[in-house]
């Protein structure tokens, strides 16, 4: 077995809390990047082909195929008369990385569930909480966090260790910055979206605001600030409310934005047209970007040529006729930049997350040129409509819970697979799947086994096998096409075979890796991966992953070092490398909630 370099990565994005908080007026203009950098690589994005029958399908809506027979301007906040998009929120921390996420979710949870309100009226039907993914991202799993069917007592430590900068300030999460990476993975381990209506023990824990009159704009954050105490408990009670929205498919996009082995920008329109197609899907879009650097305050747009991301915003629609004039800035004497022009027309409209106190409609939002050499790492997300999920409660086998770590993926030249093994919690009914793949166009291959030898996760009795392929990297979630039931104790196996095409058309097996480094600030990640439950098929042999830890730990160290972030953010060895489990879930359905 030969294993094949592999030039596919994940990112994470910083937002320094001034790059990330609010502007009450107009910052003045200036080339140069405001915040810290992406710590970028290149992105890629995930979602259902057709081939998959088992995603849930519009035939109304334009497929990710079909890019040109889009409409040229799409807008959620009037689509076909109806507004998708909830009103700008106001984010007082460097959070705006989970006010993206959160923008993006909520827009796609209104259209697939046919949500939308009036063009020109404020939507209230749902809103999601920053505050409860901000704080449960960064916090480990604590032993009160163990809960039968979510989270095992075997992961307890799994996570960040943040009490060296708690202990400097209460809300320190609040400030640490990440990418839309950590929404996806959050979202897909069962934890959340939850409302900020959701009630616990009397109060309303998930919101930034004591109040939960949902139709008024000050419980859209415009009154609270950094000195409150926006602390949630950590225990199983609080971590685990009900959730709102069940996440079939989060997807990573290619950037418009992308760079050359010079590292030089390079216009993608692959990129361009993923989101717009998304967007006319009903799917808002978080993306990364360089904002309030180059702004044309008079008709609220921006192009910048810089190469660094200080922001994360949410594009709620697109407009392929918008002037590029309308971008232009002046210098001292007032003449116009050439610079300051993009190459043609064309933008995406962007909801903020800075309050409404600004934008070109009154209303937080702005335009961004699909030519913006910042625009990086879009992050989509489909839910299931909620009219069409039969069990809403449901259990997640997972061994994966380092919410916001990197991944890291190496291609094989022979046969190749992944695998967890899990034992049933309690009685419970198997239903459905969920994994991430790494590259683009990868097709999986999935078996479950009943009662499997030690060691040999493909054996056993046979369940379920079958085939989906999937056009871009990210979190997918499957349907089996049976429920299979497992007593308390009972053993089983999830393994998966993925494969894809190389640029030169050969195929590989792949697999994908989760790690982390330690962040700034005293800020340490944890893994928690035990014997006997992730294994890797390698060489015609299975390999326990606690065997191979450290050729594991080297290939996503090796591959750390080309990811392009602030020095700081290196890992300084494979030793500053943590491994986790293989992003493999299973969801099972409680005897007691289980219907012939």
């Amino acid at each position: 077995m030969k294993k094949i370099l592999s030039v596919i990565f994940s990112s994470l994005l910083i937002c320094s809390a001034a790059a990330c908080s609010p502007v009450s007026e107009p910052a003045a203009s200036s080339d140069a990047a405001a915040g810290e950098s992406m710590l970028s690589t290149e992105s890629i994005s995930s979602e259902e082909t057709a081939a998959d029958d088992n995603a849930p399908s519009d035939s109304e809506e334009p497929s990710v195929n079909e890019e040109e027979s889009l409409p040229s301007k799409v807008d959620l906040r009037d689509y076909n008369g109806k507004n998708y998009v909830t009103p700008v929120k106001r984010q007082a921390f460097g959070d705006c990385w989970s006010f993206g996420n959160i923008a993006a979710a909520e827009s796609s949870y209104l259209y697939v569930n046919e949500l939308g309100v009036p063009a020109g009226e404020n939507n209230f039907n749902v809103n999601f909480s920053e505050r409860y993914l901000s704080w449960y991202v960064y916090h480990s799993i604590t032993e009160e966090d163990v809960k039968v069917g979510k989270v095992r007592a075997s992961q307890v430590g799994e996570g960040y260790d943040v009490s060296q900068a708690e202990s400097k300030h209460q809300n320190a999460v609040f400030n640490l910055g990440v990418a839309g990476l950590s929404g996806t993975a959050f979202f897909a381990s069962g934890f959340g979206p939850v409302d900020e209506s959701t009630e616990v023990n009397g109060v309303y824990p998930y919101a930034y605001s004591d109040k939960n009159e949902r139709n008024e704009i000050d419980e859209y954050y415009e009154n609270y600030s950094q000195s409150g105490d926006w602390s949630i408990p950590l225990n199983a009670l609080y971590r685990n409310p009900p959730i709102s929205a069940l996440l079939r498919n989060g997807s990573f996009l290619p950037s418009p934005a992308s760079k050359d082995a010079n590292g030089n920008y390079v216009y993608n329109e692959d990129g361009v047209n993923a989101i717009r197609s998304e967007i006319a899907k009903g799917h808002a879009v978080s993306v990364a970007a360089l904002v309030f650097g180059r702004m044309n305050y008079d008709n609220w747009a921006t192009y910048t040529t810089a190469d660094e991301q200080n922001h994360v915003i949410t594009i709620v629609g697109y407009d392929d006729d918008y002037p590029k004039e309308n971008f232009a800035k002046t210098n001292d004497v007032g003449e116009t930049d050439p610079d300051s022009i993009p190459p043609t027309d064309g933008a995406f409209i962007i909801k903020d997350s800075n309050g409404e106190n600004g934008g070109y409609d009154g209303m937080g939002s702005f335009y961004i040129s699909y030519h913006d050499h910042t625009l990086a790492f879009p992050i989509s997300f489909e839910f299931d409509r909620a009219d069409s999920v039969k069990y809403t409660t449901l259990n997640y086998d997972q061994y994966d819970l380092l919410m916001i770590g990197w991944c890291a993926s190496a291609d094989y030249d022979s046969e190749t697979k992944m695998a967890n093994v899990f034992d049933a919690e309690e009685d419970e009914y198997l239903y459905q799947l969920t994994y991430r793949t790494k590259a683009p166009d990868t097709s999986v291959h999935y078996e479950v086994y009943k009662a499997p030898q030690d060691g040999n996760p493909d054996s056993g009795e046979l369940l379920e096998e079958g085939d989906s392929v999937h056009r871009f990297g990210g979190s997918h979630k499957i349907d089996l096409r049976q429920t299979y039931r497992l007593s308390k104790g009972e053993k089983y196996s999830v393994v998966l075979t993925m494969t894809r095409k190389t640029d030169d058309g050969a195929s590989v097996y792949t697999d994908v890796i989760p790690y982390a480094t330690d962040l700034p600030g005293e800020i340490t990640a944890k893994t928690v991966v035990n014997k006997g439950e992730s294994f890797l098929y390698s060489g015609g042999k299975w390999l326990d992953m606690t065997e191979m830890t450290d050729e594991l730990k080297k290939t996503a160290y090796e591959q750390n070092l080309r990811e392009a972030m602030p020095a700081n953010y290196y890992a300084k060895s494979a030793d500053n490398v943590v491994i986790d489990n293989f992003p493999i879930k299973a969801l099972l359905i409680p005897a007691g909630e289980y219907a012939e």
